[in-house]
């Protein structure tokens, strides 16, 4: 699927920033998923992130819990995602990042997951609720399966850990804007500039914020300070069964207003 790794993408932005959709997968249906991953693919996205739907998403806002339990209600799983992910790979190189908790990849079965991450051409992948001191027991899964680990980080994570997670993490510091859930907020503290700033000198990797962005005054205010805009819940607020082609057009307006936003970097 992908044209080339998640480091090559920052790489060859430069000074741009990267936008960073997340969509949940199976969300309204299994078609309008994978209409809205290819409209985002085709609007400026430059890598995107599908969240595996769970049924007790911890740090997801309402926004996306309520897309989490369309998508499960229909009968989402991982398979579903796997075999849907390779077809969007045959059309489409973007990179994909998959977001998806513990739980679900444990039921699964470790190795078949990742097995089938590798499989379905996944770049990196998410497990908010595996914790740095977990992660070394797992991380010959990551390796075996060429994945990217994106550890996330928050206000709150001290010097010494982020140091840690840029010895372990790769192709990017996934960085949370608040102190909570996902979903959209209308300012953005003037803390979290000194806290990128902090994250990209302890881990000296790319970093991308994510959690509450939905304004292009929001992105501009910040944009300087990070290398990727992550956005989920003001797009999946876009989207919906009833007039879907209509809300495929809001998506694009929406997005051209980002990239624009992103490609004008000072």
């Amino acid at each position: 699927m992908m044209a080339g790794t998640i480091g090559q993408v920052f790489k060859k932005l430069g000074k741009n920033k990267a936008f960073i959709p997340f969509i949940t997968c199976g969300y309204p249906t299994m078609d309008g998923f994978e209409k809205l991953f290819l409209r985002l693919a085709d609007h400026g996205a430059d890598m995107i992130e599908v969240g595996l739907p769970f049924s007790d998403p911890l740090a997801d806002g309402p926004v996306i819990q309520k897309t989490s339990q369309v998508a499960l209600q229909k009968g989402m799983h991982a398979d579903i995602m796997f075999e849907s992910l390779r077809k969007l790979g045959k059309i489409t190189q973007i990179p994909v990042v998959v977001m998806s908790y513990f739980n679900p990849i444990y039921r699964y079965g470790l190795k078949r997951f990742f097995s089938e991450c590798n499989r379905s051409g996944i770049s990196g992948l998410i497990v908010p609720d595996l914790l740095l001191e977990e992660y070394m027991g797992y991380k010959k899964f990551f390796e075996d399966a060429d994945l990217d680990n994106i550890m996330m980080v928050s206000l709150t994570t001290g010097k010494e850990r982020l140091k840690q997670i840029g010895k372990i993490g790769k192709g990017f510091v996934y960085c949370v804007s608040v102190k909570g859930v996902t979903g959209q907020t209308a300012h953005i503290a003037a803390e979290i500039k000194d806290f990128l700033s902090m994250v990209k000198k302890q881990t000296g990797l790319y970093t991308a914020l994510g959690f509450g962005l939905s304004t292009v005054k929001q992105i501009n205010d910040i944009k300087e300070y990070t290398d990727g805009i992550i956005i989920g819940s003001k797009i999946l607020s876009l989207i919906g069964e009833d007039h879907f082609d209509q809300d495929l057009l809001k998506v694009e307006d929406f997005c051209r207003k980002i990239t624009g936003c992103l490609r004008m970097s000072p």
